[in-house]
């Protein structure tokens, strides 16, 4: 088995540029973006020469597929990378907890909107990991009820 490696790049500066591209990009943008995240390798300081830049945003009004597909484009070719758009309205709870856990907020456009989206991710999150420990304590127990 043949193993990759790929190069560490500076993350500081490609994170700087990111910042800069990600804010012009979205500023002259005419979407209705309440919050801008990025997140994965970028945030963790683990970006390669391979990476894509993860991006997470959060909408007023979810827009439709063909326009989501339009801002990744254009928002690739500001950064200079692949970009992985995440549309957080529609995600799940876990996976807007690791935004909020691991990703850096790059322009927040709502307090109120940050505020509205931390409580419910953490609601949610929390009730989806209670669930789920009530359905593995009964799994153990050998009483699965559907």
């Amino acid at each position: 088995m043949r193993s990759h490696h790929f190069k560490q790049v500076n993350t500081r500066g490609i994170m700087n540029n990111l910042i800069t591209a990600t804010k012009q990009f979205f500023d002259a943008s005419s979407e209705d973006i309440l919050l801008i995240f990025v997140f994965g390798s970028a945030a963790v300081n683990r970006l390669t020469s391979e990476s894509d830049v993860d991006v997470a945003l959060l909408f007023s009004c979810t827009p439709e597929y063909f326009q989501i597909l339009k801002i990744k484009a254009e928002l690739a070719a500001a950064v200079g990378r692949e970009v992985d758009l995440v549309i957080l309205n529609d995600s799940s709870p876990i996976i807007r907890m690791q935004v909020l856990k691991n990703g850096i907020l790059l322009k927040k456009f709502s307090s109120a909107a940050y505020s509205e989206f931390v409580v419910r991710t953490v609601k949610e999150y929390d009730d989806l990991k209670r669930k789920r420990k009530e359905a593995e304590d009964r799994l153990l127990q050998g009483r699965i009820y559907a």
